[in-house]
């Protein structure tokens, strides 16, 4: 259970964010006030590498990270470099795919909370990161943890193969994209693959069509 931080306790919990709208940034500067908690943010930017220069030397005790920035999904890779150096991460995000979620959670991140979750919640998972190293997730951001386990594994060849498709590239000519250059029969036997490995999460898909539906769904194309 959290301790209260007044003024005669313990240091405040100090909070870094990373988030790529100002408007977002400008509300978490604000979390101190929403909360019985002393909570202070030490660094709040839209710059991943002032972010993780920032939390380098700073040493937050809890890290916000938000899991798209620019449109590219990326926030995963700075929870691990942030996870590598002993820092605690909260995945934060308005994306409810997959890909995001799953690859957050598997570099590290110590709880989910979704921009649609009340202040309350985000509060909350600040305190438990820090005092217990794990937060428990909104029944919302719970259902989408719970989702993205049935992700697969898409390999790059794989995942360009799927990708070209998408642009509207013919399966015979899908091949001649690569550099270098890969046969028809590979081209199939790696859309094959990520057909079977679809059904082994219990998605299947019957054609490239729903394979390519399926991909763009779960956020691949945007890494």
């Amino acid at each position: 259970m959290s301790t209260h931080r007044g003024s005669a306790g313990p240091r405040p919990i100090r909070l870094a964010v990373l988030d790529d709208e100002e408007f977002i940034l400008r509300a978490l500067q604000g979390v101190s006030e929403m909360s019985d908690e002393d909570i202070v943010v030490t660094h709040a930017t839209s710059s991943r590498r002032d972010f993780v220069d920032g939390a380098r030397s700073e040493r937050p005790d809890v890290c916000i990270v938000d899991l798209m920035m620019g449109g590219r999904i990326c926030g995963h890779e700075d929870i691990r470099t942030l996870t590598a150096m002993s820092l605690r991460c909260l995945a934060f995000t308005a994306d409810h795919r997959r890909v995001p979620i799953q690859l957050a959670m598997q570099a590290g991140a110590r709880g989910l909370v979704l921009k649609a979750d009340p202040v309350a919640v985000l509060v909350a998972a600040i305190i438990a990161v820090h005092d217990e190293g794990w937060s428990n997730s909104s029944t919302a951001a719970a259902v989408l943890l719970d989702d993205s386990e049935h992700l697969p594994t898409l390999s790059p060849h794989e995942l360009q193969c799927l990708r070209l498709a998408a642009e509207g590239v013919p399966i015979k000519a899908i091949g001649r994209q690569f550099d270098p250059p890969i046969s028809l029969s590979s081209v199939k036997t790696y859309l094959a693959r990520a057909y079977e490995k679809y059904a082994l999460v219990g998605r299947p898909v019957r054609n490239t069509t729903e394979a390519v539906v399926s991909t763009m769904h779960d956020g691949w194309f945007d890494l």
